[in-house]
């Protein structure tokens, strides 16, 4: 096999934190990245040869995966590919206008020169950790020309439901597509992964077909009707997923692995998730510490309370400070006296003495990278400067970003 990594998806449900960042690149669980996951399944699947498809802001993902060591891909035979579309409109929501399929079609050479027989395609939007060995072995069983994974789950109202759900007859071939809030069976849905193992020759037929058809669209639409139209099965997926469709879904994604169980199911299970190491010093804990229920990485200063909490590395957490329920990211530091609840810092933000931040946990306060919080500021929308002389309170659920430049 040989693997791409599908990461032209959109990033507008997810802003601000992916305002200068496209999805793969969202830090996880302390000291993750969200493209760790796809990555190991890949490599882990004896998958030597990736191809790495985006419209923009490939310096984040370069920078993290290199020549991709951490995950056996820095060898003589395959590597990492990474392929960017400069002619394409990714525009500032992260969405090129055109669709992606041209990008592939420029580089279908990769999937010629990878001579792979089979080629499995990913995305990072949905947390998973799947065994691609066992995908692989179901394809050639049910012999389909398509296989798509699948997550069978029961909801109760599924209007707010933003993914693709698959029809599934009891042989588990593939017999629709179609929208979970559309879906018939109110009581199960058979939620899409993007996750597909189809053969290389027919892969890029599909795409040339496309390209041909002058249609300007995305690879996964591609398939989408591809699954459709030819005989396909499903592959069910048991393990932990979690569809990173919104800050809120990113937010509780990285509070659950507070508990064991979703830790050990994702990052910590057969497959251990590889990621770019960083060799610093342990965290300290002063006396004045208080520490309950929280991750915390190393690098970090932490003098005040934390209480379930995912804490990145390089943290300063001053004395007095209270941060519950919150996610605060490399770099950041915390004044004395500050108050977090149901936070989310990016990287590098500062947050002066005796400031308080309380947002709700389905509605996390989003502060954006390299900003500084020093003065009240209610109901501000981004880019609006805070209230002067007031006193350092932010007690607004509705808010979804606050910040001030440096």
């Amino acid at each position: 096999m040989c693997g791409i990594l599908n990461l032209t998806e959109s990033r507008l449900a997810t802003y601000p934190l992916t305002r200068h960042r496209p999805i793969a690149s969202l830090p996880f669980c302390s000291r993750y990245r969200l493209i760790d996951l796809p990555l190991t399944n890949l490599t882990t699947a004896g998958v030597e040869t990736i191809g790495v498809f985006t419209h923009d802001n490939l310096r984040s993902i370069y920078d993290h995966v290199r020549s991709g060591k951490e995950w056996g891909l820095d060898s003589l035979h395959g590597g990492l590919f990474f392929f960017s579309d400069p002619g394409a409109d990714g525009g500032r929501n992260g969405v090129s206008h055109e669709g992606d399929i041209f990008n592939y079609f420029n580089n279908i050479a990769f999937f010629d020169k990878s001579e792979s027989e089979y080629t499995v395609i990913m995305g990072t939007r949905m947390l998973c950790n799947i065994d691609v060995k066992a995908v692989l072995r179901h394809h050639i069983e049910q012999g389909a020309e398509i296989t798509v994974v699948y997550k069978s789950t029961e909801v109760q109202n599924n209007e707010d439901k933003n993914e693709s759900c698959l029809t599934i007859d009891e042989d588990g071939h593939v017999r629709g597509l179609r929208s979970c809030s559309m879906s018939e069976n109110m009581g199960q849905l058979f939620i899409n992964m993007d996750i597909y193992i189809l053969k290389t020759e027919l892969l890029t037929k599909l795409i040339r077909n496309a390209v041909a058809e002058s249609e300007h669209c995305n690879l996964n639409d591609v398939l989408h009707q591809a699954i459709v139209n030819l005989p396909s099965n499903g592959f069910e997926y048991t393990g932990y997923l979690k569809n990173i469709d919104s800050v809120e879904a990113y937010y509780q994604a990285n509070m659950d692995m507070l508990e064991d169980r979703n830790m050990t199911a994702l990052l910590k299970g057969s497959q251990i998730i590889h990621t770019k190491v960083k060799n610093e010093a342990p965290t300290y804990y002063s006396r004045s510490s208080d520490v309950e229920d929280s991750l915390i990485a190393n690098g970090c200063m932490i003098h005040g309370e934390v209480s379930h909490s995912v804490i990145f590395r390089n943290v300063t957490i001053e004395k007095n400070t209270v941060v519950n329920s919150s996610i605060i990211m490399q770099g950041s530091s915390i004044g004395s006296g500050a108050e977090l609840h149901y936070v989310i810092l990016d990287k590098q933000v500062r947050i002066e003495p005796n400031t308080k931040l309380v947002g709700t946990k389905n509605k996390p306060i989003v502060i954006e990278k390299n900003s500084v919080i020093s003065r009240i500021a209610e109901g501000l929308t981004t880019d609006t400067a805070p209230l002067k002389n007031q006193e350092n309170t932010i007690n607004t659920p509705n808010i979804e970003t606050l910040f001030s430049r440096k």
